[in-house]
């Protein structure tokens, strides 16, 4: 019996972390923020990705820019699944910077994500998206990753427990909600869950003519789980700023 809960005690965690590892984003190898010029504006190289029907199953299209930018502008800001002589336009991607939009995956397994509707069947494979020079970033990693570059994050609705400690019977320090509560993330993780500091204004600092000092309400910090446990982020920011 202690060999077993022992074993079930180091497997948790790996259970916790292979679902922070279901869903994300696609972007490229190097920091996408800094190579928006070269990717502007939907993250995708240039030959687009091949689609499966199932991981390590056949090829049945292309999801790529279609167009010629010189006479459509907006070529850009596209992205087909092209298969055979029939193409269609797809809305399945995440602004995560200004301007900057990443195919979301809603699921890995075998070496390859799901992508597009997360109802059927279109896989990319993780091998090719390396060679094009992108590659996949679950939620939660791009959250702590791209911290330093946000004004700040804050909660989706209802709102968000603060707690002492990394889990979810932790003691509760306060409500996290809406974007007067200023979340800025931490390098200290468990799970899903983040060490953050949590600035409580009286107005939105994009809109008052408060100083830093008369706006602040208080501030503290504790333990958020910013990742849900379908390992979709809990958090939100203003991607393009105030």
């Amino acid at each position: 019996m202690k060999k077993i809960i022992f074993e079930l005690i180091l497997f948790f965690p790996l259970l916790v972390f292979t679902q922070n590892a279901k869903r994300g984003i696609i972007v490229p190898a190097i920091d996408s923020l800094k190579t928006s010029e070269k990717y502007c504006c939907v993250l995708s190289p240039e030959q687009g990705f091949s689609v499966y029907d199932n991981p390590k199953g056949k090829i049945i299209g292309t999801l790529k820019r279609v167009g010629d930018i010189k006479k459509d502008d907006q070529v850009p800001y596209k992205i087909y699944f092209v298969t055979g002589s029939k193409k269609v336009q797809i809305e399945n991607y995440i602004e995560i910077g200004y301007e900057i939009y990443a195919i979301n995956y809603t699921d890995s397994i075998q070496g390859f994500v799901k992508v597009l509707d997360a109802s059927k069947n279109y896989w990319l494979n993780i091998t090719e998206i390396r060679k094009q020079g992108f590659k996949p970033l679950s939620w939660f990693d791009h959250l702590i990753k791209q911290s330093k570059n946000e004004l700040g994050y804050y909660a989706n609705e209802p709102g968000l427990r603060l707690r002492k400690e990394p889990k979810s019977d932790s003691e509760i320090i306060g409500s996290v909600r809406g974007d007067l509560f200023e979340i800025k993330l931490t390098s200290e993780t468990v799970g899903q869950w983040c060490k953050v500091n949590v600035i409580k204004y009286k107005e939105h600092p994009c809109n008052t003519e408060l100083t830093e000092e008369q706006n602040l309400e208080y501030n503290t910090e504790g333990w958020l789980k910013v990742i849900d446990d379908n390992g979709e982020p809990n958090l939100w920011s203003y991607t393009r700023g105030c």
